[in-house]
């Protein structure tokens, strides 16, 4: 793809010129469409990188807190995690030196987002609890209620569903409380995962649909190519293909012009399970491929061993056993060293039916039970009756 003129002026620009930029409006241009390929992010990276070696002679400090917030939650938008995490903290120090207790607060915040989203779940945590006390010396609800919903993204992720619906429910409680619409939205989202996760799909649905008419109100692009994903995922459950299909291109659409490689990302492998599921496979393998690309190059290990389960599944339909098998082991090693107990359900009910075509009654019956036991720790209702059918057809 030719690269963007108007990073290519942008770049020279700030290599000519050592001048005042309006930080925002310079990486708005940059991660603007064409959608942020491999080869445009070199280019914003090579943006970044020549923000941050303006010099600043002259400049106050606050000025450069606000270039490090920007720079910082451009990398975290293109999941570039680690670069995320390292410029959150260098403005983590400026703003405990300024004495901006309030820019604590919120990079503190999103330090543990961005740690959650690494798989650094206990320094995740502390990051949050550290924020919501900050939040809490000031007065700020709104910023607490932020605080614990993201807490509670990181017992979802580590398969505590229990503590996340009570988190869930206390930062719904906190916004509603203060009015903040967007907090709101995304709580309700995340109860709307937690409803599907229990196999309540209606539940599941009426909830994303409030959530999504919420961020389109808002005008909130990320919630809606968020919400439109979940959605899809929900009519899919219900085997409502059409309507899966249709939330998945809307979704991927608003996350291609927003520049959301994780949106992106989880739509090509949402699309690789649905056509799985249709029996289709001719794009099965290129739509895993384009989401692994992105979780590998993100560091979205738990992604990845997701993906490894679905091209697992595609070779047990090939008959490509070995594969399917090493893909199979891969996907439990990711799940099991970054605790995800639902992939490793998920998993370990695909491995049984690998087993189950090829006629090893014993050891599918094993992944199975292995499973089952998964399932009904986590309280996955619809996934629990799913294996249990699975059983009884090998005793049939």
């Amino acid at each position: 793809m030719t690269p963007s003129p108007d990073i290519d002026a942008l770049i020279r620009d700030l290599t000519d010129f050592q001048k005042e930029v309006e930080v925002g409006d310079l990486l708005k241009k940059a991660t603007s469409e064409p959608p942020p390929t491999e080869e445009r992010l070199g280019l914003i990276e090579q943006v970044l990188e020549t923000l941050k070696s303006l010099s600043l002679s002259g400049r106050d400090d606050a000025r450069e807190l606000q270039l490090l917030l920007n720079i910082g939650q451009t990398y975290e938008r293109l999941a570039h995690l680690e670069k995320a995490y390292e410029t959150f903290q260098a403005a983590l120090g400026m703003a405990e030196r300024l004495g901006e207790a309030g820019t604590r607060a919120m990079l503190l915040n999103r330090m543990g987002r961005v740690l959650s989203r690494w798989n650094r779940w206990e320094e995740a945590l502390d990051h949050l609890d550290r924020s919501r006390e900050a939040y809490r010396v000031l007065g700020d609800e709104r910023g607490q209620a932020l605080a614990v919903m993201n807490r509670g993204f990181v017992s979802h992720e580590q398969g505590d569903y229990e503590a996340a619906a009570v988190a869930y429910r206390e930062a719904l409680d906190l916004a509603q409380r203060v009015g903040d619409q967007r907090t709101v939205a995304n709580t309700v989202n995340a109860l709307a995962v937690l409803a599907t996760i229990r196999g309540d799909f209606d539940e599941a649905v009426k909830r994303y649909q409030t959530c999504l008419s919420m961020f389109q109100e808002a005008g909130n692009q990320v919630g809606q190519a968020r919400a439109y994903h979940n959605l899809g995922m929900a009519h899919a459950d219900r085997r409502d293909w059409n309507a899966a299909m249709d939330c998945f291109e809307r979704g991927f659409n608003i996350a291609q012009e927003q520049g959301l490689l994780d949106v992106m990302a989880n739509v090509y492998l949402s699309r690789a399970e649905l056509l799985l599921e249709l029996g289709d496979t001719s794009m099965v393998a290129l739509c895993c491929a384009r989401a692994l690309d992105i979780y590998k190059k993100t560091e979205n290990h738990l992604s990845e061993g997701d993906t490894y389960r679905l091209l697992g599944r595609l070779f047990t339909q090939r008959r490509r056993w070995s594969t399917a098998l090493s893909l199979f082991q891969d996907s439990l090693r990711l799940s099991e060293e970054y605790g995800n107990p639902l992939n490793q359900a998920e998993t370990h009910r695909d491995l049984g039916r690998m087993h189950a075509l090829r006629g090893h009654r014993t050891e599918a019956r094993g992944a199975y039970e292995t499973a089952l036991a998964g399932f009904r720790r986590l309280k996955a209702q619809a996934d629990v009756a799913e294996v249990e059918r699975l059983i009884q057809t090998l005793d049939a």
